[in-house]
């Protein structure tokens, strides 16, 4: 969930920056008609919410519904298990030269003769 959520935010900011820098000499005046005004803001929001349900419809069905998240829920939960099985297996791998590391004698230490 978190993940869609990063997401759709991160497709706000992208899409905003890419329309008002590309469509616009005033980056204000969306709809190109010489003045800054709610129509610009209407045009903006539209095309920032087109982006958003692109990049927020994971399975590419046409809609942003359960499906995603589902979708995105379980592609997280796989990646989270990957990472807990090689966090798990180096923990292990780490105890083990420990407990190797542990049984071999110290080395003595040499003795001064005076």
């Amino acid at each position: 969930m978190e993940l869609l959520v990063i997401i759709v935010i991160l497709a706000l900011a992208v899409g905003a920056v890419f329309y008002f820098r590309n469509y616009s000499k005033n980056p204000f005046d969306v709809n190109q008609d010489g003045k800054v005004n709610m129509d610009d803001a209407k045009v903006a929001t539209e095309k920032v919410a087109e982006s958003v349900v692109q990049a927020a419809d994971v399975n590419k069905d046409g809609k942003v519904d359960v499906a995603d998240v589902k979708e995105v829920a379980t592609k997280t939960k796989e990646k989270v298990k990957k990472v807990a099985t090689k966090a798990t297996t180096t923990a292990k791998s780490t105890v083990d030269k420990v407990k190797t590391a542990a049984k071999k004698p110290a080395a003595k230490k040499p003795t001064k003769t005076a």
